[in-house]
């Protein structure tokens, strides 16, 4: 596998303070940078995949796997009992309603993990998509799955879970999951991992391996597992680097990386091959990739660490203020008072992402989070999602704990890092919170749609009359 340009490879000589930024767009590796695995391979330790949240990314991963061409054995697990019984009521199918063409396309044939409490401990009860009958089940359980107690090993895990509920849904798995495990993060926001690492998978020699996908795909739930993929999109695959494992390199430009020893050049400047050493990641990543509904593509870790931060920069402005107002993601736009308080805060979070040691000597980082191009990429996001109602709003209406401390919280912490005072971003953050406690103290019932200021004819309305959410919407660059 070749080695991307976009690792912390120095540069042979230093950039001119005058030389204008070259390009400004992410090209997704190619096929002949991606790892390699094929399902037979004997290190392959099993083809299950297993999924963690059941809301609409959750359910669009779960039927866009099954799906596929000799598609994986997939378990859904389900942290409620009553939740399995949801599952069974609907017949144990996943559903998905194409918006565009109406087409219902059902699947079946998902293995589920229970969560039980087994003498004060928990236990995940595997129960077969065909419990009951007698035949062979098609998602068979090979001997090296099965752990001591019972429970089936977790050799690569999605998540889908919101941000705030990460740290409590992996600390439930983490017996079933070892340095072998793979876990791929679809979420909103940043600094899961530094709370995962820290309360959950603490000794970096047996933590799994994080990879991360950002999300541009439109979808809301209809139902228990159903859901309308309302908008098509993408998703960008990447590969996180575990700082315990691979530090990163001193700040010296001028590191003749030629006269360091391998180990050393390995872990300051990891290649992709390096990153993907782990066998359950290029399966996970192989897999992935041949979805034609999700659309994923792979991009090297620096890459796709920007990536998020031009995600998160629009998340920052646009999910807490259309909280705060009430409003749909259009109303962000031709508002001259509402513009001020946006630059104020982009111009605060560009200053911190400007001074992060992870971006450190690559190049046209600082033009690529310059307040003004952060701006832009804000109002093109406003525009394109003008009829959408973002994720924090409809937490707020609903009364669910918003995941404003992965989102703006996130730039308070990494500001705090530099010794910079992010006021604007934690006053955002303090508002959002409060809102949020005034709304679980109320006695009144939560805002229906229309009110706030917006016209209930603004908004799309499914057939059942119900509004119309969808996710976050970011395209990657490229």
């Amino acid at each position: 596998m070749a080695q991307s340009q976009s690792w912390w490879e120095p540069p042979q000589t230093p950039p001119s303070p005058s030389q204008k930024p070259s390009n400004l767009e992410f090209k997704p590796m190619a096929s002949t940078e991606l790892p390699e695995v094929k399902p037979e391979d004997s290190d392959l330790l099993t083809r299950r995949i297993h999924l963690l949240g059941t809301g609409s990314i959750g359910t669009l991963v779960a039927h866009s796997l099954r799906i596929l061409p000799n598609p994986p054995p997939i378990t859904i697990l389900l942290h409620r009992p009553e939740m399995y019984d949801d599952f069974k009521a609907g017949s144990r199918i996943v559903r998905l309603v194409n918006k565009m063409t109406e087409i219902n396309d059902e699947q079946t044939g998902y293995d589920v993990d229970v969560k039980d409490n087994h003498e004060g401990k928990i236990y995940w009860r595997h129960i077969a998509h065909n419990v009951g009958e007698r035949r062979t089940p098609l998602n068979e359980i090979k001997e090296e799955e099965l752990l001591p107690s019972g429970e089936l090993y977790i050799y690569t895990l999605i998540v889908t879970v919101k941000g705030p509920s990460t740290v409590a849904a992996l600390r439930s798995v983490k017996h079933r999951v070892d340095g072998r495990t793979t876990i791929l993060l679809m979420q909103n926001g940043m600094g899961q991992i530094d709370e995962l690492n820290s309360q959950v998978f603490t000794d970096p020699a047996t933590r799994p391996t994080y990879m991360l996908g950002i999300i541009s795909h439109g979808a809301y739930m209809q139902g228990p597992f159903a859901v309308v993929h309302a908008g098509f999109g993408s998703v960008a695959l990447g590969i996180h680097r575990d700082t315990d494992k691979y530090p990163l390199p001193p700040t010296d430009n001028h590191i003749n990386t030629s006269n360091l020893p391998e180990e050393d050049r390995k872990t300051m400047f990891p290649s992709d091959r390096d990153l993907y050493s782990n066998m359950s990641s290029r399966y996970l990543l192989r897999t992935l990739t041949r979805s034609t509904v999700l659309t994923c593509a792979a991009y090297p870790y620096l890459d796709l660490f920007q990536l998020q931060l031009e995600k998160l920069v629009s998340n920052c402005v646009l999910n807490p203020l259309t909280a705060l107002l009430d409003v749909q993601n259009g109303s962000m736009l031709d508002n001259p008072p509402l513009t001020r308080v946006q630059r104020l805060l982009i111009a605060e979070i560009s200053l911190v992402i400007r001074g992060m040691p992870e971006l450190e000597g690559i190049p046209n980082a600082r033009m690529r989070f310059s307040a003004t191009r952060l701006e832009a990429l804000f109002r093109g996001i406003s525009q394109k999602t003008a009829r959408n109602s973002s994720s924090m709003r409809e937490d707020i209406r609903n009364v669910k704990y918003p995941e404003i401390d992965y989102i703006n919280g996130y730039i308070v912490r990494r500001g705090e890092e530099q010794g910079i005072k992010c006021v604007l971003n934690y006053m955002i953050m303090q508002l959002i919170k409060a809102k949020h406690h005034y709304n679980t103290r109320s006695d009144t019932k939560s805002v229906p749609y229309g009110a706030g200021g917006v016209e209930a004819q603004e908004l799309e309305i499914d057939k059942k009359g119900g509004p119309v959410v969808l996710e976050d919407v970011s395209r990657p660059s490229g």
